[in-house]
């Protein structure tokens, strides 16, 4: 398992230097966003010249793009909205084969109105599954056609919020195509913080066959949960990571959740862990 890096850490949008600065930091993997390229993270059009300009600078610089985000709101209560961001993912997809990226990393969503990272009650309503499953069909055509993973993380916040239901979502959607993103942060309400290891050990033996890539990042307590860089926090790393690797998962470790001058200190904790495993 390699460390990689969100390329959203570089508040840059030049692949130039954030490309530099990952070599600074001694990473050669990264989860582009193309926002990272001056394009919407989410394009309506395809750029062909522009992706290809990202292909060949990733070339030179030695940089493997692992992963793409391609996150929206799968169950926006705005169906317009869903119908346009479904729309946008067939370029999403067609961009990821053009760039040789394997995966397109997705979040299911939430009722929420304002933001797709914040729970509503409506997520439990069978309206929003039956949302999710027609936007799903949709996207996986476009991630089939274009020989595509979709690397979906269950979170606390969206419509898929625990493994049992990621579970679910996989084995109602039967397609080799749809897989997951494993973050171990993403896992934990706060009420679960005391029973870490279960939890930990339930999402892996539910989920961990599927797993395609994983991410670190990590958590602390104090009236509410919050995200903070790995190894600044709570989150067991070592059962994490030993849990990831007895799945035979080998591929990328991402951090995120992290700004550009806490990136030395979560790699070298990350390293630390990852030699004791």
């Amino acid at each position: 398992m390699e460390l990689g890096i969100f390329s959203r850490t570089y508040e840059v949008q030049n692949i130039k230097e954030i490309y530099n600065r990952m070599k600074t930091h001694a990473l050669r993997i990264t989860q582009f966003n193309l926002s990272s390229a001056g394009l919407p993270t989410l394009p309506e059009k395809l750029d062909e010249q522009k992706i290809m300009e990202i292909k060949e600078l990733s070339r030179q610089y030695g940089i493997q793009l692992v992963a793409l985000s391609g996150t929206f709101n799968m169950i926006s209560p705005d169906e317009s909205i869903r119908q346009q961001s479904c729309k946008q993912f067939e370029t999403q997809c067609k961009i990821a084969k053009l760039l040789d990226i394997p995966i397109v990393t997705l979040c299911t969503g939430s009722r929420n109105p304002d933001s797709q990272w914040h729970w509503h009650d409506d997520n439990r309503k069978p309206e929003a599954w039956d949302d999710l499953r027609r936007s799903t069909e949709t996207i996986l055509r476009y991630a089939e056609d274009n020989g595509i993973i979709l690397g979906v993380e269950p979170e606390v916040s969206n419509v898929v919020c625990t493994p049992k239901l990621a579970r679910k979502y996989l084995d109602e959607t039967g397609s080799e195509h749809l897989k997951i993103v494993m973050d171990g942060a993403n896992l934990f309400r706060l009420s679960q913080v005391s029973e870490m290891e279960h939890v930990l050990r339930e999402a892996f033996i539910l989920l961990g066959k599927d797993i395609v890539l994983a991410h670190a990042k990590d958590f602390s307590v104090d009236k509410n949960l919050s995200f903070v860089p790995a190894g600044k926090g709570i989150l067991d790393f070592k059962l994490y990571l030993q849990l990831l690797k007895q799945t035979g998962y080998d591929g990328p470790i991402v951090m995120h959740g992290l700004s550009e001058d806490q990136v030395p200190d979560s790699r070298d904790f990350l390293k630390g862990v990852l030699a004791y495993v």
